[in-house]
C-alpha cells in the first residue's frame, strides 16, 4: 500500500514528532534532575554536621539518594523513550488517509478525544463506573451504511491505592437494530443496569447472557457461534459482546495489541498497520453481516 517514497517523508515528520516529544521529557525530568541536586547541596550547606551523629547521618543519604535515584532514572528513561502519542495523533491518521485514498473508504479518524466514552454504559459490558481513556476513534459506515464506531480504549477503576483494569482494547460500535437482548462473553458477567439477565448453562466453552424471560432465537445462536469463532482466535486475550436497543457492541483484549507503538517503524510495519485498520473494517462488516445468513 505505502511505497518507498511515501514512507521516507512519513518517517521523517514522524522523527521530527518523536524528537519533540522526547526533547519536552528530557526538559521537565532535566528540571527535576536540577532541582533535587540544588536541595541536596542546600541542605548539606544549611546542616553541616547533621553527618557527625548517628541520629541523623543516614537521613539525608537515604532519603535525599532515594529521590536522586528515582529522578535519575527517569532522566535515563527518558532518552531513549518513545512515545505513543506521534503514532496516534500522526501516524495512523496517516495510514487512514492512504486507506481511504487506495480502497475508496470514507473513514474518519480522531485521537485521544476527552468526552466520548459514554458507549461503556450503553453496551453494558464493563462497570459504569469505569473511567474511559480513548486513544484513537475511527467512524464510518459498513458497506450496508451502518455507522460504526471502532475505538482503542482502555477501563479502569481506582480505590486510591491501587487500579484495576476492566478492559484494554480495541471496542466495536455498531449502529443496528436486532430484536434482541444478549450478552457473550469469554469472561465476566453484564453490567446493563435496569436489565436482568439469566445465564444460559448448557452453551459451554463460552459465557452467554439471555434478558430474562426471553427466549433464544435462531438469531441469536449465530451470533452466538460468531463470537465463539472469535473467541478461538489465539490473539485474543477475551472477546465481550452484546445486543442492546439499536447497538451492537463488541470488545476485543488483544494478548498483544497489534495497532500500538512499536519501534523501529519500517515501511513494512507501516504497511502492517494500515493492514490491522483494514481487519477492523472487515471485521465491523462481518459483524453487520450476520443477520443476512
Amino acid at each position: 500500500m505505502f511505497t518507498s517514497s511515501e514512507f521516507d517523508r512519513i518517517n521523517q515528520e514522524f522523527m521530527k514528532k518523536q524528537k519533540e516529544r522526547k526533547s519536552k521529557l528530557l526538559k521537565v525530568w532535566g528540571t527535576l534532575l536540577a532541582l533535587t541536586v540544588g536541595l541536596i547541596i542546600f541542605f548539606i550547606i544549611l546542616f553541616p554536621k547533621q553527618f557527625e551523629s548517628g541520629g541523623t547521618a543516614w537521613i539525608l543519604p537515604t532519603y535525599g539518594g532515594m529521590i536522586l535515584l528515582t529522578v535519575l532514572i527517569g532522566f535515563s528513561v527518558s532518552m531513549s523513550f518513545t512515545s505513543e502519542k506521534p503514532f496516534f495523533e500522526f501516524l495512523f491518521h496517516e495510514v487512514i488517509q492512504k486507506i481511504n485514498m487506495y480502497e475508496g473508504t470514507f473513514l474518519e479518524y480522531h485521537a485521544y478525544e476527552k468526552k466520548a466514552g459514554g458507549f461503556n454504559k450503553e453496551g453494558g459490558l464493563f462497570t459504569g463506573f469505569a473511567n474511559v481513556k480513548l486513544r484513537r476513534r475511527l467512524s464510518g459506515q459498513t458497506e450496508d451504511h451502518h455507522k460504526f464506531d471502532i475505538v482503542d480504549c482502555i477501563m479502569t477503576t481506582s480505590n486510591g491505592k491501587s487500579q484495576q483494569t476492566h478492559f484494554d482494547g480495541t471496542y466495536f460500535i455498531l449502529d443496528k437494530r436486532v430484536s434482541s437482548s444478549l450478552q457473550v462473553r469469554t469472561k465476566g458477567s453484564p453490567k446493563l443496569k435496569k436489565v436482568k439477565f439469566d445465564r444460559l448453562d448448557q452453551i459451554e466453552s463460552i459465557r452467554v447472557y439471555k434478558e430474562r424471560e426471553q427466549q433464544v432465537s435462531n438469531l441469536d445462536h449465530l451470533y452466538i457461534e460468531y463470537i465463539k469463532r472469535l473467541s478461538e482466535r489465539l490473539e485474543y486475550k477475551n472477546v465481550y459482546f452484546s445486543i442492546v436497543d439499536g447497538q451492537l457492541h463488541l470488545a476485543i483484549w488483544f494478548k498483544k495489541h497489534p495497532i500500538r507503538k512499536s519501534k523501529p517503524l519500517t515501511l513494512e510495519k507501516l504497511n502492517s498497520y494500515a493492514n490491522e485498520f483494514m481487519n477492523e473494517y472487515r471485521l465491523i462488516n462481518e459483524l453487520a453481516k450476520i443477520d443476512n445468513f
